[in-house]
């Protein structure tokens, strides 16, 4: 991608999107940085700052634009739009990809710069970022998130150094603190965040650009929706009879998890599309998309179809007649994996699944399943996709381009899950 970051001034790119651009850069994106203005006073000096600043970034100094407003003064009109495209076209820049402040922000440039963006450039896709010292928390909407990891930190704090005539102005507010408070919104320790806006025929450069989030949830579902929708496959009727049926309230509450995460996470909007088994059209969705698959009594015409053409490595099964229990087993090894219950009849662990693999109807989609002998770990499988984080290793084994199942077991006291089988 062609990326052109924008700044009303010479080190407001570094503050809010200094591990993005790195990251751009070491992925091999033609990185372009402009900024707007010119200080009276110290504009020469600002200028060199900002060359060593982006020279730390990996960006090259022919790279680095000046459109020279005057600071203070920044206007969207005819004359700036005009200037903006002049500057860019002399340096061959077409960008796919804008990445510039949010309107969400107290500063006049700021704000102006976010507008004379969208004014000058289409067919683009924008990043908006904040910044610390002036941005608006209550109206700026992030659902793109960079780690600043150790070495991506390092990388912005040298950057932000060469900006030496800044430094009083900068330890005003502690920066730090917050890319850690958008941080702990998803997991990690420090982000930088950033809306997401796209224009007219970006469609290609979006998907990517959603690709960029490392967020864990984002890091976990990006490979496997894509830019496609996944519907959720649930189950609304039961064997009469059995100790536990479905759906019981845990299974429930793991659904509702999951939809709000998407709800907060995704963009423009969720991609989780919800059907009850006995929906007519849940035969034809299982068979044409993505689909995740909730709970083992899923037990529609459409769940049977699936089963009938799809590999199996563990199901949920039961005795008939059917007076307790179910509990998950091995077709592999014959192995029973039931759930285990404390001395007065309460659950005391549960067995459940996660499985991935190639929809057998559309090779291009995939299948999951969150399943458990009971609804308890139906929600702690639907719990973990909310929440990928908490399992790393789980997620990895799940991102990985091939089917896959992993029995795992959950504590009733903690809540915990430990892996136990990884059958491919």
């Amino acid at each position: 991608m062609l990326v052109l970051a924008i700044g009303a001034h010479p080190d407001d790119v570094e503050i809010g999107a200094a591990g993005l651009i790195a990251k751009l850069c070491d992925d091999g994106h033609d990185v372009y940085i402009l900024v707007l203005t010119d200080e009276e006073a110290d504009g020469a000096r600002r200028r060199e700052e900002a060359q060593r600043s982006a020279k730390e970034l990996g960006v090259q100094e022919d790279r680095l634009l000046f459109a020279a407003f005057e600071d203070g003064h920044l206007r969207t009109n005819k004359d700036s739009v005009t200037r903006i495209r002049c500057i860019t076209a002399a340096a061959g820049v077409n960008p796919d990809l804008v990445i510039v402040h949010s309107g969400a922000d107290s500063h006049n440039d700021h704000v102006e710069a976010n507008s004379l963006a969208r004014s000058a450039f289409r067919g683009c896709v924008f990043l908006y970022y904040s910044i610390y010292l002036s941005g608006e928390q209550s109206t700026f909407s992030p659902h793109i998130f960079i780690d600043l990891s150790k070495d991506r930190a390092a990388l912005k704090e040298r950057a932000l150094a060469a900006h030496r005539s800044q430094v009083s102005r900068l330890s005003q507010c502690d920066l730090v603190a917050y890319e850690r408070k958008w941080g702990s919104r998803i997991g990690l320790d420090r982000v930088e965040a950033l809306e997401i806006m796209a224009q007219n025929k970006s469609s290609s450069v979006f998907e990517h650009t959603i690709s960029l989030s490392e967020s864990p949830f984002h890091r976990f579902w990006s490979p496997i929706v894509g830019s496609s929708n996944i519907s959720l496959l649930y189950a609304v009727q039961s064997t009469r009879g059995a100790a536990v049926d479905w759906p019981t309230a845990d299974e429930a509450a793991g659904r509702d998890e999951l939809r709000r995460s998407f709800a907060a996470s995704w963009y423009p909007r969720s991609p989780l599309v919800e059907y009850a088994s006995n929906h007519p059209q849940a035969r034809d969705v299982l068979k044409t998309g993505h689909t995740l698959l909730v709970g083992s009594g899923v037990n529609s015409a459409a769940f049977h179809d699936y089963q009938a053409h799809a590999p199996s490595r563990w199901s949920v099964a039961f005795e008939v007649p059917r007076t307790d229990h179910a509990y998950l087993y091995s077709h592999l090894t014959g192995r029973s994996l039931r759930p285990a219950l404390g001395v007065t009849g309460e659950l005391s662990s549960d067995f459940g699944l996660l499985a991935k693999h190639a929809n057998p109807h559309s090779g291009r989609h995939w299948i999951l399943r969150a399943v458990g002998a009971t609804g308890f770990a139906t929600r702690a499988a639907l719990s973990f996709m909310a929440n990928p984080s908490r399992y790393p290793d789980l997620a990895r084994i799940l991102n990985a381009e091939e089917d896959v199942w992993v029995a795992f077991e959950v504590s009733a006291s903690d809540l915990g899950m430990r892996i136990v089988s990884v059958d491919k």
